[in-house]
């Protein structure tokens, strides 16, 4: 009969902490996403107004990790960023220690005592989230729902483990990690690189104490490890990346396991005075955490020159990338959906100016008759057709309904626009087409239809930059011009057919010449359709709905 009720406790207790545990991780996802989601924009910004000051970047950092909750998602952020050369290896740093300090926040949050609130909290945040949907309110009810899940797990995290009392083994585990701190580092760092999450790590720490499990100094031995398990993640993450991110995790792995080793010798110091603090073990803990974490990341700002330059030895060598492969996207940037969006942005007016270019050297080849056109406009349309391809399937991973209204207007702009922008390679190359028979065959085009051609591409060409300016900027005075530049592109193709058709009744051009130059004017003028697409849909993006753009 004793054996039976000693199993009994035992699941209760597994099953107590698995489920408290899950709900906390839950109930921080939903909060993570909520704040991505209210906030998304304003970090993409903050990404966008980074400078090399390593202090600002810490800034940029905390605020990222507090917003995200996760130091973790953090790197992985980082991550995806340097992959795509947004940042610099220093400001990278920069950020990674910032974030250090902005997952305390997480910590500070699990130590408060809510009691019997969380459900209220749920309650409230559920409501909200329901008659509020698509609005900020709820947004704002989802952050209500998130925390409150969060603490409904810590308060049955902290139910669960109270019973791990009446384990031995466990109880002389924990008074070891109290005695031995460096075996309490190495047992932290295992459980958080095996769930991957310090904070969930740091969640049953303040569980253990709560229920009087643990001391503080065993406590803290945890939680240093908690950080050097933190790594992990990001080492996954930048295996195959780009060598910037390889350095960024080194960079990680590095500051946090020399914290951890200068601080683990000084551990009963510190939880001395850790204790004056407050008289709260949970909150001593979360105070722990969080001025570890500060003064960690205030002895190492100053020296990111020096980390640079030791990872960079490091790990030597030079990146290599294919002018085809993506150079904004990332798997990574998929966890943050705004900035994910902002990404594919940049890397659809790479393309567009790929595109650009393929409309300048057929310029060269119809009104210069150079050589390699056709070869040079064919080489590019392979990097504009490669990059439509990852663009569309980077778009169609990005979840939508995490997007804040502007930013999913935005989405929906991007992949109409990418269509566009590919239909303008395509007639390109068949400018391209007409300007190598032009040259193979050897006759030129009168000097009234060579002028003609001259005026419809540097219009065409011009139709077609205000799009991408009013893409990048998202202002009205490149849409407004482009609107009334497509239209004097249409009368021109008009007139400029009649004047051929008058030069042929006169004898003064060349039949087949003729052929080209009206098909250079009609694939001039579809360069115009798609351009003025582009810039229409742009408008929609300030609109109060989304709406679809033309084709």
């Amino acid at each position: 009969m004793l054996a039976k009720e000693v199993l009994i406790s035992t699941v209760n207790v597994v099953f107590s902490v698995a489920g408290g545990l899950a709900l906390f991780l839950y109930g921080l996802r939903v909060l993570s996403e909520a704040l991505k989601k209210a906030a998304g924009e304003q970090m993409r910004v903050l990404l966008e107004r980074l400078t090399g000051k390593a202090w600002r970047g810490a800034l940029v950092g905390a605020a990222t990790a507090g917003i995200l909750q996760s130091s973790s998602m953090t790197m992985v952020l980082l991550i995806g960023l340097l992959n795509a050369g947004v940042l610099t290896l220093s400001q990278g740093i920069g950020v990674m220690l910032g974030g250090e300090i902005g997952t305390t926040l997480t910590a500070q949050l699990i130590a408060v005592k809510i009691g019997l609130y969380y459900l209220p909290i749920i309650a409230v945040g559920a409501l909200l989230w329901t008659l509020f949907p698509t609005r900020r309110v709820g947004d704002v009810g989802k952050v209500f729902l998130g925390s409150g899940i969060v603490f409904l797990g810590m308060s049955i995290l902290t139910s669960g483990v109270a019973g791990v009392a009446n384990s031995p083994t466990v109880l002389n585990l924990l008074a070891s990690c109290g005695t031995n701190v460096w075996l309490g580092a190495v047992v932290g760092a295992a459980v958080t690189a095996f769930i991957h999450s310090s904070a969930a790590t740091t969640a049953m720490v303040i569980a253990m104490g709560s229920a009087g499990l643990l001391t503080l100094p065993a406590a803290i031995a945890l939680v240093l490890g908690a950080n050097v398990g933190t790594t992990f993640t990001g080492l996954i993450a930048s295996m195959g990346s780009c060598r910037a991110s390889r350095q960024l995790s080194l960079t990680q792995i590095l500051v946090n396991v020399v914290g951890a080793v200068a601080a683990l010798p000084l551990v009963p110091l510190f939880a001395r005075f850790i204790a004056t603090t407050s008289p709260s073990l949970p909150r001593q803990i979360a105070n722990a955490h969080s001025v570890f974490n500060v003064a960690s990341t205030l002895a190492f700002l100053p020296l990111v020159g020096v980390l640079v330059w030791a990872v960079q030895r490091i790990v030597p060598g030079k990146d290599r990338r294919a002018d085809t492969a993506p150079r904004f996207l990332g798997r990574e940037l998929l966890r943050t959906p705004s900035i994910a969006v902002q990404q594919a942005k940049s890397e659809l007016l790479r393309m567009g100016r790929l595109t650009e270019e393929m409309l300048e050297i057929c310029e060269d080849g119809i009104l210069r008759g150079r050589s390699s056109t056709l070869a040079a406009v064919a080489e590019k349309e392979e990097e504009v057709d490669a990059l439509r391809r990852a663009i569309d399937d980077f778009l169609s991973r990005i979840d939508a309904s995490e997007l804040p209204a502007k930013e999913a207007r935005r989405w929906h702009v991007l992949q109409h626009a990418a269509g566009d922008i590919e239909r303008v390679g395509d007639h390109a190359v068949n400018i391209a087409e007409r300007a190598e028979a032009q040259r193979r065959e050897g006759f030129t085009f009168s000097a009234a239809g060579e002028a003609e051609l001259a005026d419809m591409l540097g219009k065409a060409r011009r139709l077609y930059h205000l799009a991408l300016e009013a893409l990048e900027t998202e202002d009205r005075a490149p849409v407004e011009e482009a609107l009334r530049l497509e239209k004097e592109v249409d009368r021109l193709e008009t007139l400029y057919k009649e004047h051929h058709i008058a030069r042929l009744e006169e004898g003064a051009c060349n039949p087949t010449a003729g052929i080209l130059f009206v098909e250079v004017l009609r694939n001039l003028e579809r360069i115009g359709d798609h351009a003025v697409n582009v810039a229409g849909d742009v408008v929609h993006i300030e609109s109060t709905r989304a709406t679809s753009g033309g084709s």
